[in-house]
């Protein structure tokens, strides 16, 4: 079974227990919508044969919380690198991806932790891309999985200070056509509407 296969049947298993373990809270009847920003560093290793360098950049998310501990959530990130070598080799990274967002519960009404889980796609562009390098394509699939702390800082506001993720990429570098990341984030959140 390829990688890909694997990674999309165990994201299908993970929805599949989370939507169906979990049941309503009578304590948050509404479902809320939210946005967030952030600022992202990820620590990659696209290029095979060379150390792992850092990308810096930000992303933007879509939050739609629909039961008490579980929310869908859609995420867009964009990262770059310039002067990466002698010759001032670059490299931009996008991932997007959808998938669950947990939320554990915790006694506490100033402190919220949660779990990620989302599936998508990456573009890679720049001199070390595996387009411009002849090792692949541009266009890859992305698994990305980790959690993070939540602090309330106002009625609408939400203060992310800490998102740590294991992000999967499948981009071709004639090695073994994979690269485990490390990408780490902090931002904010809004939420929308009337409550």
């Amino acid at each position: 079974m390829t990688l890909s296969i694997r990674l999309k049947a165990l994201f299908v298993l993970a929805a599949v227990l989370v939507l169906f373990g979990a049941r309503p809270s009578a304590a948050q009847q509404e479902h809320s919508l939210s946005v967030g920003l952030n600022y992202t560093y990820v620590r990659t290793n696209l290029v095979p044969d060379c150390d792992c360098f850092a990308l810096n950049g930000g992303g933007a998310e879509l939050q739609y919380r629909f039961r008490a501990h579980l929310a869908l959530l859609a995420d867009l990130t964009a990262t770059h690198r310039g002067g990466i070598t002698a010759n001032h080799y670059d490299l931009t990274q996008v991932t997007y991806a959808g998938g669950l967002r947990y939320f554990l519960p915790v006694p506490s009404r100033h402190l919220r932790l949660f779990g990620d889980m989302l599936l998508g796609g990456a573009h890679a562009s720049g001199t070390l891309s595996p387009e411009k390098t002849g090792f692949g394509g541009a266009n890859a699939l992305s698994f990305q999985t980790g959690g993070g702390l939540s602090i309330p800082i106002a009625h609408r506001w939400t203060l992310v200070p800490a998102r740590a993720e294991y992000l999967l990429t499948t981009f071709s570098n004639s090695a073994d056509d994979h690269q485990n990341d490390l990408r780490l984030s902090t931002g904010v959140r809004f939420r929308l509407g009337r409550h």
